[in-house]
Parts: C-alpha cells; sequence; structure tokens
C-alpha cells in the first residue's frame, strides 16, 4: 500500500500539484491531504485539518494517520511541487537499486533546493550543455529536504517541531540507526518558499531556541558567530 503525503496551510499552489498527481502518478497511490478538502479525481483521498504550528507537527501527524492505515510506502511532498510525466517512473526505478535493508530518504531533485539535490548543481566532471551528466547518476548524501521523497514507514522517524532544520535533524537522527540518504535521478519543479515563507533569516532565528536547548550540539555546530 502506497500513499503520497502532503500538509499545506494557504494551498495556493495545490491546484497545479493535484492536476500534476492526476495526470502522471499511478491511481494506485492514496492522497492523503493535510489543511484542505480538495479531492482528487483520480485518487482516492483522505483530507483532515491541519492543527500543526510547523512544518514538523504537520507532517508528523499526517504520516501517522497513513502508517496507521497500513501504508508502508510514503511519498512525502511540499503543497509547492510539481511532478513531470517521469517522476515516478525514474524514482521507482531507481528505488530497485538502492538496498532496501539500510534506505532511509531516496529524494528527488529539483530547481529550487540546497546543495547537490538542486539539478542546477554542478558536480566533478559535468560539462556545459542541455542537463549536467550527473544527473543520470543516484547520489548518496548526509541530509535531504522531503520536498518529493520515498520513505518505507519501517524507516520513518519523527520530524522535530521545527519549520527550518527538522528535516536535517531526522536525516542525522536516521543515519545514526544506519539508514542512508540518497538523491535520485528524477526531478520535481518546487515553487520554493510557499510552506515557510521568503524570510530565511528569520526561519533561523525561529528555530534557534529549540535546537540550542534540545540539540545543544548541532547549535553549537550550525549557529557559531565565530
Amino acid at each position: 500500500m502506497s500513499a503520497i503525503v502532503i500538509a499545506t496551510k494557504n494551498g495556493n499552489c495545490l491546484p497545479v500539484l493535484a492536476a500534476s498527481i492526476t495526470c502522471y502518478l499511478p491511481d494506485f497511490f492514496t492522497v492523503y491531504l493535510s489543511g484542505s478538502g480538495m479531492i482528487l479525481p483520480k485518487h482516492r483521498t483522505i483530507t483532515c485539518e491541519n492543527t500543526g504550528t510547523n512544518f514538523g507537527d504537520s507532517y508528523n501527524e499526517v504520516v501517522h494517520q497513513a502508517i496507521a492505515d497500513g501504508h508502508k510506502d510514503l511519498l512525502v511532498c511540499n503543497d509547492d511541487i510539481v511532478f513531470n510525466p517521469y517522476t515516478w517512473q525514474t524514482l521507482a526505478e531507481d528505488l530497485q537499486r538502492i538496498p532496501a535493508e539500510n534506505r532511509g530518504w531516496v529524494a528527488t531533485r529539483s530547481d529550487y533546493a540546497r546543495g547537490c539535490q538542486n539539478v542546477r548543481f554542478r558536480h566533478d566532471g559535468d560539462r556545459d550543455g542541455l542537463r549536467h551528466a550527473s544527473e543520470n547518476a543516484i547520489v548518496e548524501v548526509d541530509v535531504i529536504a522531503p520536498i518529493c521523497a520515498y520513505i518505507s514507514t519501517n524507516a520513518w522517524i519523527d520530524f522535530p517541531p521545527l519549520n527550518w532544520f527538522s528535516d536535517d535533524i531526522q536525516c542525522l537522527d536516521m543515519a545514526e540507526k544506519g539508514l542512508k540518504h540518497y538523491i535520485s535521478r528524477a526531478y520535481v519543479h518546487h515553487v520554493g518558499s510557499q510552506t515557510c515563507g521568503p524570510d530565511f533569516r528569520q526561519c533561523v532565528e525561529d528555530a534557534k531556541p529549540w535546537i540550542q536547548q534540545n540539540r545543544p550540539e548541532l547549535a553549537e555546530l550550525w549557529f557559531k558567530t565565530n
């Protein structure tokens, strides 16, 4: 059983995301949509209220609902992405190539993401052209952003109650359990800055107190002032 998990607050980008799911993703997916009453025309859709006050809590709640309903495979998505005709096919192929026993997140690339998850990132050996050569490779990384990413429910660990850094901390906690994270060859368009807002400095400042209190070793690493 497979589920797409989405949490939203304003839903501005949902119509385009929903249209791309309808057009490009198999109808065996059940769509869990927190924060909107939208029903997709071809996919079983389960809606609920988004009571979370941050990214982590919002997604933990809807993921727990999907797990309680017996789903084993989750595709966790931001509310402001757009699938293309080959996203799921490519991601599914890559999942077959990654050992399942220690597999954590497998994330798509996008045009609005950090580091080598950004499709514009140039890896060693890349040359100018319509696409980077490295886009044909699966890349193992320490952390991913689950803009659009697959995870088995067996690997799931809750996000901390944060907007920014919730994914970093979750990925590191999963790595402590021996799980590895990957960037797939698959791609989604990402509008960006719709979930937590465009004020990046404020997003960092909002996250600092919780991290300093609960994960001081990470606060020392991430928030050095000298």
